[in-house]
């Protein structure tokens, strides 16, 4: 059975090509680097580095980052 995670060609949250995999933080995508530097410095912006974050579902907005 092969792993859907290498089936993938695009991001699932750009759709740009996928010379590198990487699995989201927040959520179950497969996104690409540039969306991966996104989502670190969203996490940066939580309180304790988005810890408690980690598999949410979702990508929290500004206001929770603040808070």
């Amino acid at each position: 059975m092969k792993d859907k995670f290498f089936e993938i060609e695009n991001c699932q949250r750009c759709n740009s090509p996928l010379p590198v995999r990487i699995l989201s933080w927040f959520t179950d995508e497969t996104i690409c680097i540039k969306c991966s530097i996104k989502e670190t410095e969203i996490k940066r912006a939580l309180p304790d580095c988005g810890k408690n974050y980690e598999g949410c579902g979702y990508i929290p907005k500004n206001e929770e980052a603040l808070s």
